[in-house]
């Protein structure tokens, strides 16, 4: 066996950071590409929070419904960043108010975009789409914020066990413990 043979685990990790980097241009004539799993992401978390609040989602103001697909969204990562004493994520980030700003507005103010998005789910392979992209970003914000965000905090380090499996845990399902907890 030859030492430059890639194995699957590198062959399936080399395509879950692929699939991670991709973009697509947004328009033609415009230079600006958008991140193709946060755009999926976003889409999941605004019709799911619409789809659980059913016909009572014109009863919920909508600063507060961005607020809570906001926590839904980005609870974990923000919670780790609180913990570890450091700027939370999406301040830094004008993409991300961009993306899920644009799909809560079209996922509210218009039916037609929910009853669109509605159809696309129930079809199983889009479905599958969806929690796909779902879970490459949970795995990868457990990894870059939980595990490597420790070992790059100085004040805690790579010998830190406990605070990588916390801020890991925190940072894979955290949006989920605050949206249970305000229930």
């Amino acid at each position: 066996m030859s030492e430059s043979m890639i194995t699957l685990n590198d062959q399936i990790v080399q395509l879950v950071f692929g699939l991670a980097n991709l973009k697509v241009k947004v328009l033609p004539f415009v230079d600006y590409s958008l991140p193709v799993l946060d755009v999926l992401f976003a889409i999941l978390i605004h019709y799911s929070y619409r789809s659980a609040l059913g016909v009572s989602h014109q009863r919920i103001g909508w600063y507060q419904g961005l607020l809570a697909t906001l926590v839904m969204a980005t609870g974990g990562g923000c919670t780790v960043s609180v913990l570890r004493g450091e700027p939370i994520g999406i301040l830094k980030s004008n993409e991300f108010w961009g993306i899920h700003c644009a799909t809560y507005f079209a996922m509210f103010s218009n039916p037609y975009a929910y009853q669109v998005i509605d159809f696309l789910f129930s079809v199983p392979a889009v479905e599958h789409l969806f929690k796909l992209s779902d879970s490459i970003l949970r795995a990868l914000a457990m990894i870059q914020v939980g595990i490597e965000g420790v070992n790059s905090n100085p004040a805690l380090g790579s010998d830190k066990i406990v605070a990588k499996i916390l801020c890991g845990t925190l940072a894979g399902c955290g949006g989920g413990l605050w949206i249970d907890y305000y229930m």
